[in-house]
């Protein structure tokens, strides 16, 4: 059988099952709170009336001075809010100004793309005109420019055979002119004090080659080779390496050899006379005839000989 306990404490009560199964916890915890609420009733009948109007009082002051203290600063913030709500309102202001201008610039811009738009319709449709134009122009051209390369071929080959032949002319033009050739054998006596000629093959101790250069209108001035063949009874070059025999070339593009080497200063159209040349034999001059051709530019340009006994 379950018994309850009821404590009462002023306004309030406590009930306690004295049959439950956790009885000593539940009456440790209602004895405990009995004796609280005991308390606190009896703290609230000892305080005077007088005294909680100023609990009252003071913290509704302390409420009061909280509440201010916040409105202050409350108002702080809407200040600095304000001031910057003014500096933004002006940075607006400025950025409306500058998107104005802008848009202002972007419809420019637009209107003259437009214009430029329609001009550039206008330029391309030119310009496939005048492509069209070219086009035809530039086939124009072109057959023309054909039949003048034709023609500038044809003129070309004419004037490189005009100039080869003008040089041929030219080149056998300067060729020089000798005259008064005279073949002489000569003897030495006194060790080359006195000269004698000789028609003896025994007592010939040289052979001189005595000439004239004619007058030339083409040749230039300047000093002209000479290429002085002797050939002896035999039909043999006379040559020796000591008296500066060699070869050069022939107008025939053969080789020719030669037995002496003469150079004479030319002036343009005046003639050169008395043009001389020895030939020293190494051993001694036979009997027969003796020959003498003279060459310049390839070419011969006089001769002659002379006969030893």
């Amino acid at each position: 059988m379950n018994k309850a306990i009821n404590l009462s404490v002023g306004k309030y009560t406590l009930s306690a099952n004295l049959g439950a199964p956790h009885i000593f916890r539940n009456f440790v915890i209602g004895s405990v709170l009995v004796c609280a609420l005991a308390g606190v009733s009896s703290c609230q009948n000892d305080k005077p009336a007088a005294t909680q109007e100023q609990t009252k009082s003071d913290s509704l002051i302390k409420v009061n001075d909280t509440l201010q203290s916040q409105n202050n600063a409350a108002r702080v913030q809407i200040d600095e809010y304000m001031t910057k709500a003014s500096k933004l309102e002006g940075l607006i202001q400025q950025k409306d100004e500058e998107i104005a201008k802008l848009t202002k610039e972007k419809d420019a811009l637009v209107r003259n793309n437009k214009k430029l738009v329609s001009e550039l319709k206008a330029n391309k449709k030119l310009i496939s005109s005048l492509r069209d134009e070219l086009s035809d122009t530039t086939r124009s051209f072109t057959e023309r420019l054909g039949l003048l390369e034709n023609d500038r071929s044809n003129l070309v080959r004419q004037r490189d055979s005009l100039m080869s032949k003008y040089n041929q002319v030219v080149a056998l033009g300067s060729v020089l002119h000798a005259s008064n050739i005279r073949l002489t054998a000569i003897n030495v006596k006194r060790n080359g004090k006195r000269e004698k000629d000789t028609k003896r093959a025994r007592k010939a101790d040289l052979l001189r080659v005595d000439f004239d250069i004619d007058e030339n209108r083409i040749a230039e001035n300047g000093v002209k080779k000479l290429y002085l063949v002797i050939k002896g009874p035999d039909g043999n070059l006379l040559s020796s390496q000591a008296a500066g025999s060699g070869t050069t070339t022939a107008s025939n593009g053969k080789t020719l050899n030669y037995s002496l080497l003469k150079e004479v200063p030319l002036v343009t159209n005046q003639p050169v006379k008395d043009v001389s040349a020895d030939w020293k034999e190494e051993g001694d001059f036979v009997k027969g005839s003796y020959t003498i051709d003279i060459y310049n530019g390839g070419y011969r340009i006089g001769g002659g000989k002379v006969e030893l006994k």
